[in-house]
């Protein structure tokens, strides 16, 4: 996608979505008084927990990275909280593809095979949210609540039950068949596609070439038994974000709204997943808007006051967005690169090798 098309995409998504929040949440109460009765104070220990589960997220990447470098000759932590900064700065999760860049910048290996473990990343991170909808639907009484989300769509709760699971199951199809088949069936079906396509032969060498790589990177999961630990090592990441979440609910005074712990931890299950699902809206940085959008809604659906949803929304948002984007900053320029530089170079060449070809291995990494 073209950069300034993506920049547009994402800012008119964003404006929809967050006039829509205010129009819907933000006019119904004293939003001045929720504000000042909230704990703010709540935030600071949630931020622990919220750079723990940054931590288990290097970790599995590490696992998932292992097939192709072998052991990182350098921390993965320092990679991953850049990847998170540029993509609270760039829209369109743009953040990824540097991600990628940067880890090909510092391990020599192909950016386009690590882009493919990322892409396995956000598939686990699906399932992990899934999991959450399925406990808190099992856990609250949820008599008539989904017949209430689903009053004005067209075939009820049904209906809105397979069109809100559709996209992530045709991803998560997608990314499972590429993983399952063999890596030469996908690759000839891939440059199958890429000879139908009208562009010159140099660009549709290109094209193979970073297919071939990304393939790589999706293929380092094959077996059940790695299928299950990547599914394992992204239990942390979620329980641990969902921790900081629970935290500043108490803030917000939302254990006063649930009859217990248990149905507040599963509403606020169902917060992460809702608010972290909708990150698949093409948006502006961040994922600003549909993230306050979704999780004000579903607090709200849950019988939360509109404006103490909507500002638990923001409040949760602004501690994903602000501490780790200023610690991504800190880490890049404590490397010796400038945050534009990194970004100009990672989107100038896309998910494609950010080295030359002939340094990778045969899975697009070291030999390891």
């Amino acid at each position: 996608m073209n950069g300034r098309r993506a920049v547009w995409l994402g800012l008119i998504a964003s404006a929809v979505f967050l006039g829509a929040f205010a129009y819907l949440f933000l006019p119904r109460e004293d939003i001045g008084r929720v504000f000042t009765n909230a704990n703010l104070l709540y935030v600071l220990p949630s931020l622990i927990l919220y750079f723990s589960a940054v931590w288990f997220r290097a970790r599995r990447w590490n696992f998932l990275l292992k097939p192709l470098i072998g052991r990182p000759k350098r921390a993965l932590y320092p990679v991953v909280v850049a990847g998170y900064m540029a993509n609270n700065i760039l829209p369109v999760r743009l953040g990824e593809i540097v991600r990628s860049y940067y880890l090909g910048l510092r391990e020599r290996t192909s950016s386009t095979a690590a882009f493919g473990t990322v892409v396995l990343e956000r598939a686990a991170d699906v399932l992990v949210l899934l999991l959450f909808v399925a406990i808190a639907w099992a856990v609250l009484p949820s008599a008539g609540l989904l017949d209430r989300l689903a009053v004005n769509v067209p075939g009820g709760a049904s209906v809105l039950i397979a069109a809100s699971l559709a996209p992530f199951m045709v991803i998560g199809a997608i990314v499972l068949a590429i993983t399952a088949m063999p890596r030469a069936v996908t690759l000839t079906g891939m440059e199958r596609v890429v000879r139908i396509w009208p562009f010159p032969e140099r660009v549709k060498q290109r094209l193979q070439l970073a297919m071939a790589r990304l393939v790589d990177g999706l293929t380092v999961v094959r077996t059940p038994g790695t299928f299950a630990a990547l599914f394992l090592t992204s239990l942390p990441v979620w329980i641990l974000e969902g921790a900081m979440y629970l935290v500043i609910a108490y803030g917000f005074g939302l254990d006063q709204v649930f009859g217990g712990f248990g149905e507040l931890v599963a509403a606020v299950m169902l917060f992460t997943a809702m608010a972290n699902l909708a990150l698949i809206v093409p948006s502006a940085s961040g994922g600003i808007g549909p993230f306050e959008f979704f999780g004000a809604a579903t607090m709200v659906a849950l019988g939360a006051p509109e404006g103490a949803a909507a500002l638990y929304a923001l409040t949760v948002h602004v501690a994903l967005l602000l501490p780790v984007t200023a610690l991504g900053f800190a880490l890049v320029l404590a490397d010796g690169l400038s945050f534009r530089t990194l970004v100009r170079r990672s989107l100038g060449s896309g998910p494609v090798a950010s080295v030359p070809e002939e340094s990778a291995g045969p899975a697009g990494g070291t030999a390891g």
